[in-house]
């Protein structure tokens, strides 16, 4: 990547601002430009003349040029014959999105899709392996659409259907419980373990935020190309600050959000969530399921274990103890006379 740059930094003295009035920037051998139609043609001319003699080979076919409807005309005029692509609705650019909305939509639809359809794979994995499963959303799979959530603004709303699949497909199939995922368990298992969460997050409701996150911590570099400084360098101790200014934010405002749901739960799962808060008894959330070193629950602990964090109902405990007692949570796991499944399972 430094070669690149290195490489690329030679091309930009020939074709810079001051000589095309067109504003660009470079990331490894992406060149991109923003200026008007003309003098864009100017520039595309000297990246062309110049940019064999410096390594660098524009390829007309792989570029693409981004007018407002009002100016495509023109566009099409000035590029004729140039091999370079002009278009009115967009296109994709390094993960993301510069168009319309209607072009941004399309993309991001094709997108969340996709995700959905890996979704519904995870989700078939979960009714066997739930711990697995579990592990391969949080540690991997979520983290698929955070680029497109801070790149791209406004998608919240496009984000449903990916939510409407975490909620519906892979929390039933992850979970095995006859609970309702309600808005309130489901905002619930968006915190973290350490919060007494699964880290389960909504990319619906974590866009936005995402989105002005980014903006706010690549603002100084996106102030240095708007006003084409090559030879300034962005603070690296500021963008530490702001990232740890972003993550007490966040934190703050999950407790927030926590305590607000405490008033409308039942004491007994508020009390339930009060001792998933404790240091270390999320550990078995948050630890990787190495079966090798004991990491790994099976279908049905999984299942009891997260039962047992939040008070939910235990599936297939006998009504009635071996010891003739009523039973439930409680009594199966302090009577020493129990002896069935459920009860060896969950001790």
């Amino acid at each position: 990547m430094a070669m690149y740059a290195l490489g690329l930094s030679v091309l930009q003295d020939e074709i810079s601002y001051e000589k095309t009035q067109v504003k660009q920037v470079a990331y490894a051998d992406d060149l991109s430009g923003a200026g008007k139609i003309s003098d864009l043609k100017k520039w595309w001319a000297l990246v062309k003349e110049n940019g064999p003699t410096k390594g660098y080979t524009p390829n007309a076919t792989k570029s693409i040029l981004i007018v407002k409807p009002e100016h495509y005309e023109n566009g099409v005029r000035l590029f004729r014959n140039s091999g370079v692509i002009v278009t009115k609705d967009g296109q994709r650019h390094l993960g993301a999105v510069i168009g319309t909305d209607e072009f941004k939509a399309k993309c991001v639809g094709e997108k969340v899709s996709e995700w959905v359809k890996e979704v519904g794979v995870l989700s078939g994995m979960a009714k066997t392996e739930p711990h697995a499963a579990y592990s391969a959303f949080t540690h991997g799979l979520q983290h698929r659409w955070s680029f497109v959530k801070r790149t791209i603004p406004g998608i919240s709303l496009l984000l449903r259907p990916l939510e409407e699949s975490i909620r519906k497909t892979f929390l039933p199939a992850l979970l095995k419980s006859k609970i309702i995922i309600g808005d309130s368990v489901r905002e619930l298992l968006t915190f973290s373990p350490r919060l007494g969460g699964m880290g389960i997050t909504s990319p619906e409701k974590l866009a936005d935020e995402e989105n002005r996150n980014s903006i706010n911590l690549t603002n100084s570099l996106t102030e240095k190309i708007i006003a084409q400084d090559a030879n300034g360098e962005t603070d690296q101790n500021v963008i530490l600050e702001l990232k740890k200014t972003i993550s007490r934010n966040r934190q703050s405002a999950q407790v927030e959000s926590l305590e607000r749901l405490k008033s409308v739960m039942l004491d007994d799962t508020v009390s339930k969530i009060s001792t998933a808060q404790e240091t270390g008894a999320s550990s078995w959330l948050t630890c990787l399921p190495i079966r090798e070193k004991g990491f790994s629950l099976n279908k049905q602990e999984f299942v009891d274990a997260v039962a047992l964090r939040y008070g939910w109902p235990v599936e297939g405990l006998p009504k009635t103890c071996v010891c003739g007692d009523p039973n439930n949570v409680d009594h199966t796991m302090t009577c020493e006379k129990g002896d069935s499944c459920a009860s060896d399972t969950m001790r």
